[in-house]
């Protein structure tokens, strides 16, 4: 029997527990467990479509993208349901039961920051995340456990669950410093999405204290500034500019084209401009154009850097993208659009690098992680990832300097017209 607790709301005997996507094993044994206490379920691969209850577990079996991704679209299927009418949503996580793993399981932990972008679009549900240690417990115990938590744990909105403890976790991982690396001259960093935004603005202030060496990566071109019109950072200036360029010389150029050649020559000024504020402070710079989720890519550039710079000493990775649509819009794609620049490039950054000894590490991470944030699931996802990745590297190199920066809102990078009006307001 479960202990003596609080039912998480929206459960009842009257409920037919939905458990999507489960492992098998363990979707049998929380079957089992649930029914023992006189709850009914339903073992499925997707929520039916009158769903009132759901336990959904499919980043437990898949890889890091399509782990998340898979659980972003069954809760795509239930969002209207659940905006609507509400309901009890569980999403589980295996992370060692900690939200604090030290091995590969820190690529599977985003989960969280989805529970906190549902628990925002949902505020009729109930919405909470469970991390597991499967490894140690076995399907049989974990479901008993997942069973006593739903029955006996409230509505904590995050809780984990390992053999020796139930833990609500507490935001933010301290360190005492063992010997941290300090940046010097002597240091190469690479610096993912570094030319330009708030990458650039801090690098640049790295410069000046250090005058260390960066590598800066970014999938722009350095496009030259268009002959015969004035440097500008005034982008609707420049597009106008452009268009009546165009039209004296006899060019048909659409509205699509002009917008393209805009941004294309804003962003070479930009990194012109980085490179030349780096030089002027001490550091050394060099852009190498490089989509960061091309593997392949990243290892020939990584090469260059080190005949061009030296032996690479640091990241800083500030890359991403958004794709920003509430959940009952939220796709697949969009989740892996931007899960690539985020996740799945640090993957392939921290395996290439694996054997440089990186003494310091900065990752660029966000408060939609901690706090969840409408609209940005795939986002909140991808940074919570980074800050147990952060963990999980610090753990494995004590004496490194390793950080994530979960970032507020910035003037500059990712922030367009319209975001940068909502945050005035």
């Amino acid at each position: 029997m479960a202990a003596p607790g609080v039912l998480t709301p929206g459960l009842s005997p009257f409920t037919t527990i939905e458990l999507i996507g489960l492992p098998n094993k363990l979707a049998k044994a929380l079957s089992a467990a649930l029914q023992a206490e006189g709850m009914a379920t339903d073992i499925r691969e997707t929520p039916s479509t009158n769903a009132q209850a759901v336990v959904i577990g499919t980043a437990l079996k898949k890889d890091t993208l399509h782990g998340h991704a898979s659980t972003v679209e069954a809760v795509r299927q239930i969002a209207p349901q659940f905006e609507a009418h509400g309901g009890t949503l569980v999403l589980l996580q295996d992370s060692g039961g900690r939200f604090s793993p030290t091995d590969m399981r820190a690529w599977g932990s985003g989960i969280v920051g989805l529970t906190r972008t549902a628990a925002r679009e949902f505020p009729l549900a109930t919405v909470r995340a469970i991390d597991i240690d499967r490894t140690a417990l076995g399907p049989d115990q974990t479901g008993q456990m997942i069973c006593g938590e739903l029955l006996t744990g409230g509505n904590a909105l995050a809780v984990g669950l390992s053999a020796d403890a139930r833990l609500e976790p507490v935001e933010g991982v301290a360190f005492t410093p063992t010997d941290t690396h300090h940046v010097t001259r002597n240091d190469v960093l690479v610096v993912t999405g570094g030319a330009r935004g708030v990458t650039a603005d801090c690098v640049i202030a790295l410069a000046a204290r250090t005058g260390a060496s960066f590598a800066l990566l970014g999938r722009s071109q350095i496009t030259d500034w268009p002959a015969g019109i004035a440097p500008s950072d005034d982008e609707k200036q420049l597009r106008t500019d452009l268009a009546r360029q165009a039209s004296a010389s006899g060019q048909k150029a659409s509205l699509s084209e002009i917008a393209a050649l805009t941004r294309a020559a804003l962003a070479g000024q930009e990194i012109r401009q980085t490179l030349t504020r780096i030089e002027r402070v001490g550091g050394r710079a060099v852009y190498y154009p490089c989509d960061v989720a091309d593997e392949a890519a990243l290892k020939a550039t990584f090469d260059r850097v080190e005949t061009d710079l030296g032996h690479i000493t640091g990241l800083i990775h500030g890359a991403g993208v958004l794709a920003d649509k509430r959940l009952h819009d939220k796709t697949t794609e969009q989740v892996a659009r931007v899960f690539a620049p985020k996740v799945l490039a640090l993957q392939s950054i921290l395996s290439l690098l694996a054997h440089n000894d990186l003494r310091t590490i900065a990752l660029f991470s966000s408060v939609a992680a901690r706090y969840g944030n409408a609209g940005q699931a795939d986002y909140a996802m991808a940074n919570e990832i980074l800050n147990r990745v952060a963990h999980a590297q610090k753990a494995a190199n004590p004496a490194a300097c390793v950080t994530a920066l979960n970032w507020g809102p910035w003037d500059g990078g990712m922030v367009d017209d319209s975001l940068r009006a909502k945050f005035a307001d």
